[in-house]
């Protein structure tokens, strides 16, 4: 597609692209634009709870446990990251991550140490026994994943959703920092 045919794309049509005021003043995004953006929240949503559901049932492990021991043991490249890494490669908070470090350290799944190169700093190794757990529970994950997700688009539907979740987090990171 031409830089043109794309631009003309992006383009919205006039009804599109104000806001819909209501008698009482409320106001809302039109329609095409609300369906892309609570499309977008809900089916995250709803995936996210599919996947936690799925891997509570077979193994008694949250997502966002498998997440943070995921990150760790594949991406990284010693199994290990600083907490404030892990906080922004997984989808929590801060604190939701130290909460969740705190309860997987007490499992022994990951073990906490100073930063070398930061007293203040934290970093998060994978234990032996996270590493064995994720293992465990891995094919669960990802079928369901497949099942839930994947399944349902296309080769190039995953292309376009790729690139357009990429677009829209680099947008927020960007007005970030």
């Amino acid at each position: 597609m031409s830089r043109r045919a794309r631009a003309a794309a992006r383009e919205l049509p006039p009804e599109e692209s104000k806001l819909v005021e209501l008698p009482n003043g409320v106001r809302h995004p039109p329609p095409l634009r609300a369906a892309a953006f609570l499309g977008l929240v809900k089916a995250g949503e709803t995936l996210a709870r599919g996947l936690d559901a799925d891997l509570q049932t077979a193994h008694g492990l949250s997502l966002r446990t498998f997440e943070v021991l995921l990150h760790l043991a594949a991406f990284s490249a010693d199994g290990s990251l600083r907490m404030s890494a892990l906080g922004e490669q997984a989808p929590l908070s801060q604190s939701r991550v130290s909460r969740l470090v705190a309860e997987l350290e007490a499992k022994g799944l990951v073990a906490k140490e100073a930063a070398p190169d930061d007293s203040r700093g934290v970093v998060v190794h994978i234990t032996d026994k996270g590493l064995q757990r994720l293992l465990e529970v891995q094919n669960t994950h990802f079928a369901s994943l497949e099942d839930r997700f994947f399944s349902h688009l296309d080769w190039e539907e995953i292309v376009q959703l790729g690139r357009i979740t990429s677009r829209l987090i680099e947008a927020q990171v960007s007005r970030r920092g």
